[in-house]
């Protein structure tokens, strides 16, 4: 008989399935959890983490107690599942968990996760859900919660295979997470092709065009007005969100960006360059990219401005897709993350870790660092 957490592990074989008739027979089965909170939901290409964070410890600060199911997790499963910025316990997760199981519904390890997430935060007490999704939009299975407001960040072509072959497509798939009657925000594409695509899906939505800032600060942008247009109190002040710019100061130092697609390395670059000191090095390992060139063009162009004393690529562990051997030709390859960091670590004064999500959490796992919002 599998424990628990090997049932829960054993699941993620099984892969992804779209779709959301198991999970809402699953939700109607543990009595709306998902009604016992204003839930908000949350779909983007890249910064949806990052505007999910923000809306959590905004909403923390202004005196609400505030749940946050988010994926994939860095570190340790629990991450998946936060109440007020700070994972749940494994007890707790635990607890939920075994409702889950006693439902005897084929559920996907995402869809069980998701649950997980509302009915330990229904224990909890948590007033505010904040709902971060998986894959595009419409067939995730945040999408089947009852919600009070709707945030898309921004939209970029990716997992074309299942989303579509075209940015507009793609665009349609995330706008498509509106309900009727809700609030939503959608960050401004700047196409007006994608912008009526959004609309088609969402009627009411309200489009908002950022101002030139950093990364993190259009998240509170975004968050701060959603709040607004909902109707909540919102407190703003920096945080750290892990994984996303997230610097460890040391000897060398450490920056960790998950940048993991074409549209957030480009966008992230800018902020990179900016930190980097004279000698530094790069640690850079990705999962499969639609157009790996595209995806690596933005940081060979910062290498080659400010020439790092060492580059090594490396495989990502742990991710939905295995990680790209030597993606970079003709650079040092070393398949392991924790050797590639520890091969880095002589002669300079900082290393960057990039391209993956899943890459920063294998190098916070190495340093036991945890993976809570500050």
């Amino acid at each position: 008989m599998p424990s628990l957490r090997e049932w829960l592990f054993s699941k993620k074989s099984q892969g992804m399935d779209l779709g959301l008739e198991r999970v809402t027979v699953a939700l109607e089965a543990l009595n709306r959890p998902d009604r016992d909170m204003d839930c908000i939901h949350v779909a983007g290409s890249n910064g949806k983490g990052s505007a999910c964070a923000q809306l959590v410890m905004g909403l923390v600060r202004a005196g609400y107690r505030v749940g946050f199911f988010s994926s994939p997790h860095l570190v340790n499963i629990e991450e998946r599942v936060r109440v007020n910025g700070k994972s749940i316990s494994s007890d707790d997760f635990d607890r939920a968990l075994h409702e889950i199981k006693d439902l005897n519904i084929d559920l996907t390890f995402f869809e069980i996760t998701y649950l997980v997430s509302l009915v330990a935060c229904r224990h909890a007490g948590v007033s505010i859900m904040i709902l971060e999704t998986g894959l595009g939009g419409r067939l995730d299975a945040t999408r089947s919660a009852d919600v009070v407001g709707c945030l898309v960040t921004s939209v970029s072509l990716e997992h074309s295979e299942i989303l579509g072959d075209t940015i507009e497509k793609v665009a349609r798939e995330k706008a498509a997470i509106w309900r009727p009657g809700v609030p939503m925000l959608i960050r401004d594409p700047g196409s007006a092709r994608v912008r009526n695509a959004m609309r088609d899906e969402a009627i009411s939505a309200r489009f908002y065009i950022p101002e030139k800032s950093t990364f993190m600060d259009e998240a509170a942008d975004l968050a701060e007005r959603l709040c607004a247009m909902i109707g909540y109190s919102f407190v703003r002040r920096p945080i750290q969100w892990p994984g996303r710019m997230q610097l460890i100061q040391g000897n060398p130092s450490i920056l960790l960006e998950s940048a993991h697609n074409p549209s957030g390395m480009l966008r992230a670059i800018p902020e990179i360059e900016r930190l980097l000191p004279e000698k530094w090095s790069l640690l850079f390992g990705t999962s499969p990219q639609n157009d790996m060139d595209e995806f690596i063009e933005p940081l060979v162009g910062m290498v080659l401005r400010k020439p790092p004393v060492d580059i090594i690529t490396t495989e990502p562990q742990g991710g939905r897709y295995p990680g790209v051997e030597n993606p970079i030709a003709g650079l040092r390859h070393i398949k392991d993350p924790v050797k590639g960091l520890e091969s880095l670590k002589e002669n300079c004064d900082f290393i960057l870790v990039t391209g993956s999500l899943y890459l920063c959490g294998n190098i916070l796992s190495h340093l036991e660092i945890g993976a809570d919002i500050l």
